[in-house]
């Protein structure tokens, strides 16, 4: 038994074995790999390090320096680049000498190179045989940071030092020069502002320069004959004290638009103006500024400077001058004719403004113009011509003149001055004055013609016209005599109006005494036109329609009477009234009817709905019922009117609403209602669509604006503005019109029905942003009836 159990153990330790071993190997394995991998990269570096070792000593021999490497007993252990040939080595046997033998002539070569070994950077210049070398030196390092040598490069500066001690040379000869020049151009100076200084205070004009304040700073002795002041009176107060009041804006404005200028500017700003200014006696002095922008040489704005020079005595000599101008051209101006000036060689010196104006031109536009520049061969222009080749010192001739198209006549009259080498033409327009000779002349004929024609119409006319006086009758034409049953003139003549008339006139006044008012009334206003019962002499009686006409012959004043016998027309009017009053009855009747058939189907509708359980059912015939009620109220008004064809918007609106609120009083209970209705009729066209419209509007306020309100109020306001636009707003104090909901595509009956009533008037619609609801309705007020018979 222990027999087998050792064989066994020794079986399982050999497997172990077997099994370590095998792993082992594959470890192994794995790691030769690796080693081979990294051998392969390790190689691979060596070369790359090589090629780049190779490109620099190949960048460095090429370099024109010495670069070179000591280890710390000072041994090159690295010396390339074309600088060594300047030393007189050679590249391949400096390698391993000392770095002192390299600069032995340099003293202190050995300090130098102890410090770099000690770890400081060193630089400094050697001069071997005629070259100059700038040496910079650093600590060389090995891993450690342990200084281990040192490292330079040496680079030949000859060239540089030579330039900087050509450049000393020469900037010490430039600032020898440059001092004697500049105690040549101080002596110049000197004498030059001497000069300045002489010509400032001797100057007529002022000179003068301000601050950036505005402070006087300087002003010459000619301070004192321009303002009275000593030139240190002035100097240090600002130059607005010497201004005028009322013409200190330029001044002020011109100051603070040039210092308002950036600091570096191409060029100097300056400006030249005029202005007034106060003298220390309290005497206006007019200058002429000059003022330029004061900078320094960095272009930074000092302030300004200028001069100013007197020009009070021009002035005085101008505005004397220009008042005496101005009075002359005054009165050339007023005169109502062509006043001119010319030049023997036929050109405007000038023109008056009336002739200038005549053609639409201004007097400046004539001047150097050629007389006939704007009519080629105009008769003026062969006037004024023939008149300077003439030895006549004055000439006047009528010619014909187009202006503005109109050619009109005038009366030239031409004189010359100035020895004959120019001309002074005055043109009168005499076209009036001919117009008013050919008219006398046109007149006579006309008058004649006239009087011809008149006397035929007289003769010819079926109206019997005839004249008289303020007693009786002196003159007829042939149809008086026919309509007043008259053989002959004598029948007539001497009769007065009251032989023709009966006692009494249809009104019952005396036709003597209404006679003589009818002549009193057509004395003092001109004319009179009123209707008569006429007498013939056969005792007969006819209705005529009279025209008095008042005119004046000689002084005396006399009446045209013209009567025209309208006995068939009044009988026409009888026939057309009786026919007419029919109608009236029959249409008062029809309105009458309607009403009442209206009545009745609101009376229905309202039976209707008792017996109808459904509540909104019966809300449905309740609004029918007010609908047709609203139409009712319409015929109810106009047959108790006396326009059976209009209505009395105002008054229906009234009526409308207060039926309105006695059918919903349950929910009219704290409304007020509030009406502003202006004056207006309306046909029944439009009655009828504006008196559903507000059934419609005014129903929604009262069923759903106030719910949840105690109080309330609704507003009715129409009003005609002008073009005869009308303006209905029916608007509500409630809780406002739902903003989710469009009223224009409501799916309610009342609000479909409220668009197409606004179409079918052909009005506008819209809902007004307020407090509460508000609908604005607009239409054109429809032409009435009476208005489309007249």
């Amino acid at each position: 038994m222990s027999h087998c159990n050792q064989s066994i153990c020794r079986s399982r330790h050999f497997a172990e074995m077997c099994d370590a071993a095998a792993s082992w190997q594959q470890k192994a394995d794995r790691l030769t790999v690796e080693l081979n991998t990294t051998q392969d990269r390790l190689h691979a570096e060596i070369d790359r390090l090589k090629q780049a070792n190779e490109t620099l000593h190949a960048a460095v021999s090429c370099a024109p320096i010495f670069l070179w490497a000591t280890d710390r007993e000072g041994k090159l252990t690295l010396a390339a680049g074309k600088g060594l040939e300047k030393l007189g080595l050679k590249p391949g046997a400096t390698v391993g000498l000392s770095i002192f033998e390299v600069y032995s002539s340099q003293p202190d070569i050995l300090e130098n190179i102890a410090e770099v070994l000690a770890g400081n950077d060193r630089t400094w210049n050697v001069r071997e045989r005629h070259f100059i070398h700038e040496i910079r030196s650093a600590a060389l390092r090995d891993g450690n940071g342990e200084v281990v040598g040192a490292v330079g490069v040496s680079t030949e500066i000859s060239e540089r030092e030579q330039s900087i001690a050509t450049l000393e040379t020469a900037n010490q000869e430039l600032e020898e020069r440059l001092q004697k020049q500049t105690k040549f151009f101080n002596a110049a100076l000197a004498e030059s502002e001497k000069k300045y200084r002489n010509l400032v205070e001797t100057s007529q004009e002022l000179i003068w320069s301000i601050d950036t304040e505005g402070l006087l700073t300087f002003v010459n002795s000619a301070a004192k004959r321009i303002y009275g002041y000593e030139p240190p009176e002035m100097i240090g107060r600002h130059f607005t004290d010497f201004l005028v009041p009322d013409q200190a804006s330029r001044p002020r404005e011109i100051f603070a638009q040039l210092l308002a200028r950036t600091k570096i500017q191409p060029q100097t700003a300056n400006s030249l103006y005029e202005t007034v200014q106060i003298r220390k006696d309290g005497t206006p002095v007019h200058l002429r500024v000059n003022s330029i922008v004061n900078q320094a040489e960095n272009g930074a704005i000092l302030g300004l400077f200028g001069t100013a020079t007197d020009i009070s005595d021009r002035k005085r000599s101008e505005q004397a001058l220009q008042e005496a101008t101005d009075q002359l051209r005054a009165v050339l101006d007023a005169v109502p004719g062509l006043i001119s000036w010319i030049s023997s060689d036929l050109r405007y010196i000038g023109v008056n403004q009336h002739l200038a104006t005549s053609f639409n031109l201004s007097p400046e536009s004539f001047v150097g113009q050629e007389i006939n520049f704007l009519e080629k061969g105009s008769t003026f222009g062969e006037l004024i011509r023939n008149f300077f080749e003439s030895s006549s010192q004055q000439t006047w001739q009528e010619i014909d003149i187009e202006i503005n198209g109109f050619v009109r006549n005038y009366l030239i009259v031409a004189q010359k001055y100035h020895q004959g080498t120019a001309a002074v033409s005055v043109g009168i327009d005499i076209t009036y004055r001919k117009r008013a000779e050919a008219l006398k002349n046109q007149l006579i004929c006309s008058l004649q013609e006239s009087e011809h024609k008149f006397r035929s119409l007289y003769e010819a006319t079926s109206d019997a016209v005839m004249l008289l006086d303020e007693k009786e009758f002196f003159d007829c034409n042939p149809a008086t005599l026919k309509i007043f049953g008259c053989s002959n003139t004598k029948e007539f003549y001497g009769k007065r109006l009251s032989d023709f008339s009966p006692q009494f006139q249809p009104s019952g006044q005396d036709s003597s005494s209404l006679a003589i008012q009818r002549i009193s009334a057509a004395l003092q206003t001109g004319s009179c036109r009123f209707e008569w019962v006429h007498k013939r002499l056969d005792g007969s009686e006819f209705s005529a329609e009279v025209l008095l006409n008042a005119m004046e012959i000689n002084g005396q004043k006399f009446l045209q009477a013209v009567v025209r016998d309208i006995t068939e027309r009044k009988r026409d009017e009888d026939q057309i009234k009786a026919s007419l009053a029919e109608k009236e009855v029959l249409l008062q009747e029809i309105h009458h009817r309607v009403k009442n058939n209206l009545q009745v189907i609101s009376s229905l509708l309202k039976l209707q709905s008792r017996y109808i359980q459904d509540s909104h059912v019966s809300e449905m015939l309740k609004e029918s019922q007010n609908r047709v009620r609203s139409m009712a109220l319409v015929h109810e008004q106009l047959y108790h009117s006396k326009d059976w064809s209009n209505i009395d918007f105002a008054e229906y609106i009234q009526n409308l609403a207060h039926n309105l609120f006695q059918a919903y009083e349950n929910h009219a209970e704290g409304v007020k209602l509030q009406t502003n209705i202006a004056p207006c009729s309306l046909n029944i066209d439009t009655a009828v669509p504006c008196g559903l419209i507000i059934n419609e509007l005014v129903t929604n306020a009262l069923k759903y604006a106030f719910k949840g309100q105690i109080k309330g109020k609704i507003n009715i306001d129409f009003s005609l503005e002008k073009n005869r636009l009308c303006v209905l707003t029916v608007s509500d104090s409630g809780i406002g019109f739902p903003q989710d909901l469009d009223y224009r595509k409501a799916r309610t009956l009342g609000l479909r029905l409220v668009g197409s009533l606004v179409k079918q008037i052909r009005g506008g619609i819209e809902l007004l942003e307020t407090a509460g609801t508000t609908f604005r309705i607009t239409f054109c007020q429809p032409k009435l009836h009476s208005e489309e018979k007249n």
